[in-house]
């Protein structure tokens, strides 16, 4: 089993804000290379936020919350699909 650990965890949480933008729903999947691992993230999921206050006016908004609808996330070392430990509630404790 692929252990996952929190520097992976950052770097998902990363790419799914990237990939989100200023959507408030999204669904896609991406392709990613986390040391000798290939990761294949699967996402569909709303997308919550909240404004920031500033005092020239409110600004755009944040990513408060995301929350999947449906998604996958499939590790590869060698070609070869292996088990991991991913938890989509973890990763969500870096956005």
């Amino acid at each position: 089993m692929y252990d996952v650990l929190p520097e992976l965890y950052r770097e998902v949480a990363a790419r799914i804000i990237e990939q989100v933008g200023h959507r408030g729903y999204y669904n896609g999947s991406f392709d990613m290379e986390w040391e000798d691992v290939l990761c294949h993230v699967v996402l569909s999921a709303v997308v919550y936020r909240h404004e920031e206050q500033y005092p020239e006016g409110r600004m755009a908004s944040l990513i408060s919350d995301i929350v999947p609808v449906w998604w996958e996330f499939h590790t590869f070392i060698d070609g070869q699909e292996v088990i991991n430990n991913f938890s989509f509630n973890e990763m969500r404790e870096y956005i």
